[in-house]
């Protein structure tokens, strides 16, 4: 990978990760130390971020949050895949919850018009499902967050408990084998939280770039989840170390493998 390449994906995972150490980062890409720390010195001119002992942090410390439109162009090859996978388990008569992430958005955008009830707190999926004539759409309400396109507030959880949900399909930021799901948002955090507490089941979909990291807030851990749907292109060693603590893992096969 040449120099301009690698700085672009550093740029890209100290928004992620809000911190990045110069002995992870070479380990990652396979250099020197101090090829790293060339390449962030070179970023430091351009760039707003913060030097710090070992590595660079973004000017907060914490990862950015993303909008909706940002994260929609994302690993689409992925979360294609998935979807096709998880629509496998759509079927009439039952309630499913959807959160405002753009991989369950990817199985929304797929879901057949049948009588069947979807409860969210996602406008993306208010938007697009409620041009289905069978289904019946439930919004939580709440206070709208328009760079994350969702409704947040206590609201959101008051109607939550009202309502009998089979499953709820949702995402994450990242998933730790040991701790579970975890979101860069709190608000959004707490209501995954609760729609997993309500929920009969919970499947988590989640493209393989996410395996492995951490965000901020977590919400969900592995026992409470029943199953994990990513892609097949999902590193071997890192699939092994999330069936410790959550068995069903299923890989959805994409496109290109």
């Amino acid at each position: 990978m040449l120099a301009p390449q690698r700085q672009q994906v550093i740029l890209a995972l100290l928004e992620t990760r809000g911190t990045v150490r110069t002995v992870d980062l070479a380990e990652e890409f396979g250099v020197t130390d101090e090829t790293i720390r060339r390449d962030l010195q070179a970023l430091s001119e351009e760039h707003e971020f913060k030097r710090i002992h070992g590595g660079a942090s973004s000017v907060t410390g914490r990862p950015r949050l993303q909008s909706f439109n940002e994260r929609q162009y994302l690993n689409i090859a992925q979360k294609a895949a998935i979807a096709a996978k998880a629509l496998e388990l759509i079927e009439p008569g039952k309630t499913y919850a959807f959160d405002s992430s753009t991989t369950a958005f990817a199985l929304v955008s797929r879901l057949p018009d049948l009588p069947y009830r979807v409860v969210t707190n996602s406008f993306a999926v208010l938007e697009h499902v409620t041009r289905l004539q069978e289904v019946e759409v439930i919004s939580v309400g709440g206070r709208y967050h328009p760079k994350t396109h969702t409704f947040v507030g206590g609201e959101t959880i008051d109607v939550l408990r009202r309502h009998n949900v089979h499953t709820a399909f949702i995402s994450c930021i990242g998933y730790d084998a040991d701790r579970g799901a975890s979101e860069g948002f709190e608000e959004q955090a707490t209501f995954k939280t609760r729609l997993v507490q309500f929920a009969e089941n919970v499947t988590l979909l989640m493209d393989s770039s996410k395996l492995g990291e951490r965000s901020e807030y977590f919400f969900a851990e592995p026992q409470q989840l029943d199953e994990l749907i990513t892609d097949d292109g999902a590193d071997a060693t890192l699939i092994a170390d999330v069936r410790r603590t959550l068995p069903k893992v299923t890989l959805a096969p994409t496109a290109s493998n």
